[in-house]
């Protein structure tokens, strides 16, 4: 199926939660680490991890490390030498068209982000009391890489939640209203406020319409182009190029109940309530 609307406000509006995080909260560490081989899935071809998720890949938040290359036996390749093919920013990952072979012979230099930032569809429930997180490590223990599957927190996720269109003129024009959620995961107070804090200041901006312009290829990953938020931000310069964020509503510290026996007592969380508007002709 084609890209619809609301897939593109979704994932444009994702593209701007993690740029704001990152730029205005400087919500990054700089790290470094090995690759761990992870399994052989994607389009036949060898897959590393670190054993974190998820890295910067925006060149516009200043002063953070994107990675654009890994170390083979301490020597630097970038994309597209001795068969490494793409990195895997999101998934802590670099994949390779042959087997890298031995223990300790990749690694690499990057930035992880403070709070991780994932799509979801799951009811609030599910997210909140259900869902099995893991703590980036923060000491020493057996490193190994992380599956694609394995979700870390602290973490950020986004969901379309309702929306309408209601006629605001003659010819077609309607009002587009898409009401969004994020629900965020964090491991203290002080974090959990600094994120409601950049995301609730986010009223009354505009999400602008990116996702169709991302340099990275079908797995999601890096090949040697740049991908700069800033810089695509600001070619987007028509009406019906962005989002209106009219409303933002903050609570925070919801408890278990209801039977919920698997919330995390460590885990701090917030909701953020989005109502998003365009005016549109969403029938031609």
């Amino acid at each position: 199926m084609d890209i619809q609307y609301e897939n593109k406000v979704m994932s444009s509006f994702l593209l701007y939660i993690d740029h704001m995080i990152c730029k205005k909260g400087n919500a990054y560490s700089n790290a470094s680490s090995f690759f761990y081989e992870t399994s052989q899935t994607f389009a036949n071809l060898y897959n590393y991890s670190a054993p974190y998720k998820q890295m910067i890949v925006d060149e516009s938040i200043s002063g953070a490390d994107v990675m654009s290359g890994v170390y083979l036996d301490n020597n630097f390749i970038s994309v597209g030498q001795s068969g490494l093919n793409s990195i895997n920013h999101v998934e802590g990952m670099v994949h390779f068209s042959s087997q890298i072979t031995g223990s300790n012979r990749l690694s690499g230099d990057f930035s992880l982000k403070d709070f991780n930032v994932y799509l979801t569809n799951k009811p609030e429930e599910e997210v909140l009391f259900e869902t099995k997180y893991h703590l980036r490590p923060t000491v020493n223990e057996t490193p190994t890489g992380l599956r694609p599957d394995q979700i870390t927190y602290p973490a950020i996720f986004l969901k379309s939640i309702a929306g309408t269109n209601t006629p605001a003129a003659f010819g077609g024009l309607d009002k587009t209203v898409i009401e969004a959620r994020c629900i965020v995961l964090s491991e203290s107070s002080y974090q959990l406020d600094a994120a409601l804090s950049i995301l609730k200041d986010m009223v009354k901006t505009t999400v602008p319409f990116i996702q169709s312009d991302l340099p990275f290829n079908a797995l999601g990953a890096y090949t040697g182009t740049s991908y700069n938020f800033d810089t695509l931000k600001a070619t987007k310069t028509g009406t019906d190029e962005r989002i209106f964020i009219d409303e933002v509503n903050v609570s925070k510290n919801i408890t278990a109940g209801g039977g919920y026996k698997n919330l995390n007592p460590d885990i701090y969380n917030g909701f953020i309530d989005f109502t998003l508007n365009e005016f549109r002709y969403p029938r031609k």
